[in-house]
């Protein structure tokens, strides 16, 4: 599947403490697909996003700076129901375009489930900015500092002897 001129692009998240899930949501239209992915992917997303527009800034003279700092704040919409969990992420630079193409699929399942979204550089940096924030809201252990994931955390402070939940 393929979303070629998104409405719109955004991470989120839902439930709270150990239930907090992740995802990516990209509207076109009237067709909605929502994707779960860890908040570890998340990041990485976020900040090879980044890295690749800041690169093709630097190499080709192109400006994938944004101009202005607005970002969707709105909730995910509903239903929030996962097509299914990216395993794996790509981000590329598609020079002729002009585009990043953010590729999301599965493929331990049976067809593999693969999803491309088309970005501008701006909605990419927008994505970004969004992004940070998902992640940064989600709560930090009070004892090493690391960001504790839905299943819980192993602290390295405590020697990683036990899960330590919160």
């Amino acid at each position: 599947m393929e979303f070629a001129r998104p409405d719109r692009f955004v991470a989120g998240a839902a439930g709270d403490g150990e239930q907090r899930r992740f995802y990516l949501q990209i509207r076109e239209g009237t067709l909605l697909a929502t994707v779960a992915i860890t908040r570890g992917q998340l990041t990485m997303l976020s900040l090879h996003l980044g890295a690749v527009l800041d690169e093709v800034s630097r190499l080709a003279a192109v400006d994938t700076a944004e101009a202005d700092r607005t970002v969707d704040v709105g909730p995910l919409e509903v239903p929030l129901f996962a097509l299914f969990t990216a395993n794996t992420l790509q981000v590329g630079w598609d020079p002729v375009a002009g585009i990043v193409r953010v590729t999301m699929a599965d493929p331990d399942v049976e067809p593999p489930y693969s999803l491309d979204v088309l970005l501008t550089p701006k909605m990419a940096r927008r994505f970004g900015t969004r992004a940070n924030r998902v992640v940064r809201d989600t709560p930090a252990c009070p004892l090493c500092g690391q960001q504790i994931a839905p299943e819980g955390h192993v602290c390295p402070r405590l020697d990683g002897y036990r899960a330590f939940r919160f």
